[in-house]
């Protein structure tokens, strides 16, 4: 499928990238139909880009990539949602925020990550309830504390 974005411009958007959101991502519920696409090779940042509006894209990130610590407790209803029985079968992703002009400020929301179930094409995005988890954590001192952590453990 040919579709026109914001981040990449004009692509070809093959069916395995398209994720369905059930009930879409907070404060975006209308929009259900997703594609997530890398950024460029090798780079550990991905795009939720909407099929249903061009100019609605996530800039978003696989949360154990960047830390063993975040552990959130998935509700198994919320897995019933996305057709997945246990927290093995999806992927765990962060909303990243940059703000103009200021990446070293960027911020991951821990507190509401996006789910995926690749093998079913499902998404689904949902609230942690650990008060640890919050909406604006500074990516570069997560990173650096995982890296701290690692380095730690070896």
């Amino acid at each position: 499928m040919q579709f026109e974005t914001r981040a990449l411009g004009k692509i070809e958007i093959e069916t395995e990238k398209q994720i369905f959101f059930p009930e879409g991502l907070f404060a975006f519920e209308a929009f259900k139909h997703f594609a997530l696409l890398p950024t460029k090779s090798g780079s550990t940042f991905h795009w939720l880009q909407s099929l249903e509006e061009a100019r609605l894209a996530f800039l978003i990130t696989l949360i154990p990539d960047i830390t063993t610590k975040y552990r959130p407790n998935i509700d198994p209803q919320f897995l019933t949602l996305i057709e997945a029985t246990e927290t093995a079968q999806v992927e765990v992703w962060g909303i990243i925020t940059v703000p103009t002009g200021k990446p070293e400020n960027m911020t991951i929301n821990l507190q509401g990550p996006v789910l995926v179930n690749r093998a079913r094409k499902l998404g689904g995005q949902f609230v942690s309830d650990d008060p640890n988890h919050l909406v604006r954590t500074p990516l570069l001192d997560l990173v650096d504390h995982g890296s701290n952590q690692a380095a730690g453990q070896s």
